[in-house]
Formats: structure tokens, C-alpha cells, sequence
């Protein structure tokens, strides 16, 4: 079974780990394989399970010594030559990916998630490579579906321009946009179209745009399922949102860095293969997938802790913020509130790791603090960005409980699990659609250690791209809109969550049920965030004293004063969006006491099996039509 240079980053693994025990027994079952001469063809199965091993055993060496950037590389190369053995195969059988990734005005990230799936196709080469009618090369098993719900005729057309360029990189990409939208809904009959409303929205022709990520989500679906009726390949739909990348952020001695570590498809794939799952979900590293609202706190006693640790300190003295990052106490150690998700109670505060490279002062870090703050209102969370936890076997699942909408995998059948809820625009539908599919499919439905970046701003100027409900102006930054839909998405998180302990959707509870549930929820949540929004206002009184007390060196310098007025700006602008005296406050309560929004989740719980009727008959009848004209 003689392949030259088949075997070349295989043998230059045994080479590098001949002392280690397990890398000596991988090397004595490869050479016992290559012994009994063979046709390659019988000794696939056996060899992949070496590189597998051998894989495994080399990304832990890698994390034990700060990703570097040698055994990065034997890493990929393993999988590429793992890959070119498999190709040796009369047929790959594994899954072809369909990725589905939703955007509304956000060009630039786009273009960051689309440079990193094309990075992670080329460093681990997943199915191979081949050619098509043109002669052109594509990766024989991905497809990429970009769902525009962009408003903005300038980012549309930036938009719809990257798909010749992901085809021009080898990746076979759908445009979705409006009119694409318009077609596929126009195809149902109007009276099933409105039956939908609750899941799609406004159904009148044409589409609009800005519709909301849980509506868009829900007409991809309708998409792909029409898409894969010209499909013969088991597929996956892999869903990520724009602001993700196929990369994590790793500890790298006294900083991090943003790497392509994990073969997602590759792992994916194997999962599905090996089990009976129907829905996979992930998670997210870097910023956390939460909305300024639900963080507030825990930032500013971190805030308050850099204070108080720089108050030690001279403005001349060496930036003493670079210390080991550490991982947070609990997964969602980001969260006011993590108790909700049994996380335990809140965090303690956490150490500033400062973002500055090169030698700098503790002054210079002040200045770059107080840019990164502002940046906090936009997503990023300057303390409390979360690191990768490596976990040696990425085939390894648990029940799950959680869907990370930018960040979960299903079968071709998990297409009849719509977003539920969809027309009411509220927040924490990921978790939502958890605890319904944890009481509907079980087992079916599980998490996976498989990471994708998170980046909620731009690193230039710490701001988001586009955020629905999010208003800037010369007074600052308008949050009322993202803290109610965060409010009443907890009610009907929450609410969903005590129904399904009872079975719920699949045993349907009393429409009284219901209502008693949702009430009870709806207050005992209303006395949690005002807890929550007094002790803002307790921390930002002694967060402005640090920024007015004349004892702190910075309020005497006078080159701190614009690094000062960012801080300002943002006890401002927490304390207008989030304190018992906030607008969004005031406006919360009117909204519990004039009754529209909790009648609105109640209605939507309970007809959530009528929801779910029309869906499936839209399914029904979508796959009974004939096959539509596919562009592309």
C-alpha cells in the first residue's frame, strides 16, 4: 500500500510525539495496517480513525501550549491529508452542508463571517475539492445562502455583490434578497400565506425589509425546503448569524487572539452520522450574545473595580491589566440575572484585561477604557469576553436546552421546527425554541462544544454595524426598544419554559393555564429587573464619584478630560436606559399596566399548535408542487 507522500503530516506527527505513549500505539496500529498490504480502498475506516486520534491528541498539545503557530499548521494539514485519503473512496457519503446566514445592513460583518468560512474551507478542505461544468473548482460539499433583509439600497448591492465573490472562492452561494423572498411567498395560496402571518409576518406582496432575524430565519427555512427538492445529498442546515466567524478566541500568554481551530463541518458532521439528533446547537465565544440590558451590572462593578485598582497606582506606572485572562466562574458570568438559568448568583467582579498592545501607562489604558466603554452599549463587553474551553472530543454532545440562533445545526426534517413566536420581535428566541424542542424530540435535540466568534462591533470604533431598536443621537443612546423586547422575551421564555415541564406543546394546557402562568411571570420577572435597575442606580452613584472626587489622580490631569467625558457619557447613558428613574422604566410599567403585550404572548402560546398546523401543511404543500426555477 505504497502512497508516496499520502502519509507525509501523519509520520511528521509520530516524529514530533515519539515519546508519547498514545502517539507510539496510533503509530504501531498505522504501521500494522500499512504491513498487511492492502488496497488503500480496505483500509480507509481503520486510517481515519488513526488521524482522528492522532488529531485529537495534537489540538490538546496545541492548547496546552498557547496555540502555536507550528502545531496549527500540522493540525490543518492532517485534516487536509485525512481529507485527500477519504477522497480514495468510491463515494463520500457524508453530509453537504447548507449554510444559511441572515443579514440586515451589516456589509462588513458580513464580509468578516464570509473571509472566515472561506479561511476554514481552505484550512481543512471538508469533502474535497472539485470542478464544476466551467472548469471552475468549488468544495464539493458546502452551500451558502445569503439571506438579505437589508433595507439600505447601498448595503444590498455590497451585499449581493459578495456572492460572485464567494463563487469565485470556490463556494457555491444563493442570494436571497427581497425579490427572491417576494417569489417564494407568492408561490403559497393567500389564505395559507395568512394562516402563517404569526411566523412570517406582514404577508402582503411584496416582502419588506428590516422584518426581524426570527421571521427572516423562518422564511429561509421555506427556502432551503423548496431548494432541497432538486437535492439528492444528505444535507445539513447550518445556521449562523453575520457577526459570527468559523474562529475562537484562545488565551495567547498575556493576550488573546482569534484563531480557525475547530473543523466545524468535519465534527458536525460526525455527530449527526453517530446519532439519532435532529438539532444541534452550538455556542458563542468572544462577545456575549446578550443585549446590553441584562449585563449592566456586572460591568459596572467591574468598572468600579478598575478604579479602585488604578486609584493604587501613578498615571506614569506600567498598565498592570495584562495579567492571564481567566475564564468566567459560570458560562453566563456576563449575566445580571444567571440565577434565571441556574447558573447560580451573580459573579463576582473581574479584572479589566486591557487591550492595548506595547508598552503603555496605566494612563494610556484609562484613554483606551474609556473608548471601550461607549463600545459596551453596542454589544462589546470590554471585561467580560469569553474565551474557548477545550474540550478534548468534539464529537461529544449533551442535552440541550438552548438554541444559539446564530450558531445551530439540523436535518432536513428539523426544517418543520419553525422560530416560534416570530411576529412579536422579542428577544430570546433561541431559548424559547429550546425548551419547546427539549419537550418535543428529547434526545433529538443537543449542544456540542463547537464555538463560533462572536463580534459585535467593529474593532476600529467599537460600534455595531446595524441594530434593530438601537438609536443614536447627539444626546446619547437610545436602548428603550432592546430592554422591552428583552423584557417581555424573558416573560415569554420563562413562561414557555414552566409549560413545557408540563408537557407543553405536545399536552396543551388550559387556556386559563396559560394566563395564570404568563401573570405570575410577568411580575415576579417585574420585581426582578426593578432589583436590578436599583442597584444600577446604587453602583452608578459610587461609579460617579470616581469620575468627580478630586482625590483620584485622573479628575486633576487635564489631558484625562476627554477620557473622562467617556466615562461620563456612559454613566449617562446607563442611567437614562437603565435606572429605576429611566425612560424605559417609566415606559415598561405602562406598558404591564395598559395589558397589550402580555395578551399578546398569551394568545401566541396558545395558538401555537395552530402555528405549527399551518407550517407543516405550507411544508406539505411546497414539497407537492413542482420544482421552482432556482437562479445560480
Amino acid at each position: 500500500m505504497k502512497k508516496v507522500g499520502l502519509f507525509d503530516n501523519l509520520n511528521a506527527f509520530f516524529t514530533i510525539f515519539e515519546k508519547n505513549p498514545a502517539a507510539a500505539e496510533l503509530k504501531r496500529l498505522f504501521m500494522s495496517s500499512v504491513d498487511r498490504g492492502r488496497d488503500i480502498g480496505g483500509e480507509i475506516d481503520h486510517l481515519k480513525s488513526i488521524y482522528e486520534s492522532a488529531v485529537t491528541s495534537l489540538e490538546g498539545e496545541a492548547v496546552l501550549s498557547g496555540f502555536g503557530d507550528d502545531l496549527l499548521s500540522l493540525q490543518r494539514n492532517l485534516y487536509t491529508e485525512l481529507e485527500h485519503l477519504l477522497s480514495q473512496r468510491n463515494k463520500d457519503n457524508r453530509h453537504h452542508f447548507f449554510l444559511a446566514i441572515p443579514v440586515a445592513d451589516r456589509p462588513f460583518m458580513l464580509r468578516n463571517c464570509l473571509d472566515s468560512l472561506i479561511e476554514q474551507c481552505r484550512f481543512f478542505r471538508y469533502g474535497g475539492i472539485g470542478v464544476d461544468k466551467e472548469g471552475m473548482p468549488f468544495y464539493n460539499k458546502i452551500t451558502l445562502c445569503i439571506i438579505d433583509d437589508s433595507k439600505d439600497e447601498t448595503n444590498i448591492l455590497k451585499i449581493r455583490g459578495m456572492t460572485s465573490e464567494m463563487r469565485s472562492a470556490g463556494i457555491r452561494t444563493l442570494y436571497v434578497g427581497l425579490e427572491e423572498q417576494t417569489a417564494l411567498l407568492n408561490q403559497l395560496p393567500t389564505e395559507l400565506r395568512e394562516r402563517l402571518s404569526g411566523l412570517i409576518g406582514d404577508t402582503h406582496i411584496p416582502v419588506s425589509p428590516h422584518k426581524g432575524a426570527s421571521i427572516t430565519r423562518n422564511i429561509s427555512f421555506l427556502y432551503i425546503h423548496e431548494l432541497l427538492k432538486r437535492f439528492r445529498e444528505k444535507v445539513l442546515i447550518y445556521f449562523l448569524d453575520s457577526d459570527e466567524e468559523f474562529s475562537v478566541r484562545v488565551r495567547r500568554a498575556c493576550s488573546t487572539a482569534d484563531i480557525p481551530f475547530i473543523n466545524y463541518f468535519y465534527w458536525t458532521d460526525r455527530i449527526f452520522e453517530s446519532s439519532g439528533i435532529e438539532v444541534l446547537t452550538g455556542k458563542v465565544v468572544g462577545d456575549p450574545p446578550v443585549t446590553p440590558s441584562v449585563m449592566v451590572n456586572i460591568f459596572l462593578d467591574d468598572l468600579a473595580l478598575f478604579f479602585d485598582t488604578i486609584a493604587a497606582r501613578d498615571s506614569t506606572d506600567e498598565c498592570p491589566f495584562h495579567e492571564p485572562q481567566r475564564s468566567g466562574s459560570f458560562p453566563s458570568d456576563y449575566h445580571d440575572m444567571g440565577q434565571l438559568f441556574g447558573y447560580g448568583g451573580p459573579s463576582s467582579s473581574k479584572k479589566y484585561s486591557c487591550g492595548s498592545a506595547g508598552e503603555h501607562t496605566v494612563k494610556d489604558c484609562f484613554e483606551d477604557f474609556s473608548r471601550r466603554a461607549i463600545g459596551f452599549f453596542h454589544g462589546l463587553h470590554p471585561t467580560r469576553s469569553q474565551l474557548y474551553t477545550h474540550v478534548d472530543d468534539f464529537s461529544k454532545t449533551k442535552k440541550a436546552r438552548t438554541v444559539y440562533t446564530g450558531n445551530y445545526v439540523f436535518t432536513a426534517d428539523g426544517l418543520r421546527h419553525f422560530i416560534p413566536f416570530a411576529d412579536l420581535k422579542l428577544r430570546m428566541a433561541g431559548p424559547t425554541l429550546g425548551r419547546i424542542l427539549k419537550s418535543k424530540i428529547g434526545n433529538g435535540f443537543a449542544s456540542a462544544n463547537l464555538p463560533l466568534l462572536h463580534k459585535r462591533t467593529i474593532s476600529d470604533t467599537h460600534k455595531d454595524e446595524f441594530r434593530s431598536g438601537v438609536f443614536e443621537d447627539s444626546e446619547g443612546i437610545d436602548l428603550s426598544s432592546e430592554f422591552f423586547r428583552q423584557f417581555w422575551g424573558d416573560v415569554m421564555l420563562f413562561s414557555v419554559d414552566t409549560l413545557t415541564a408540563s408537557g407543553y406543546p405536545s399536552r396543551y394546557p388550559d387556556f386559563r393555564k396559560i394566563v395564570e402562568v404568563v401573570y405570575r411571570t410577568q411580575k415576579d420577572l417585574w420585581n426582578l429587573y426593578s432589583e436590578k435597575q436599583a442597584k444600577t442606580d446604587e453602583i452608578l452613584l459610587e461609579i460617579r464619584n470616581y469620575l468627580s472626587n478630586p482625590k483620584y489622580w485622573w479628575n486633576s490631569l487635564p489631558e484625562m478630560r476627554d477620557s473622562l467625558n467617556n466615562f461620563r457619557r456612559f454613566s449617562s447613558i446607563a442611567e437614562r436606559n437603565f435606572g429605576l428613574k429611566s425612560n424605559s422604566h417609566k415606559r415598561l410599567l405602562e406598558q404591564i399596566k395598559e395589558g397589550s403585550y402580555i395578551n399578546s404572548i398569551i394568545d401566541a402560546i396558545h395558538l401555537y399548535c395552530e402555528d405549527e398546523r399551518a407550517w407543516n401543511e405550507v411544508l406539505k404543500e411546497m414539497a407537492a408542487a413542482p420544482l421552482a426555477q432556482q437562479d445560480g
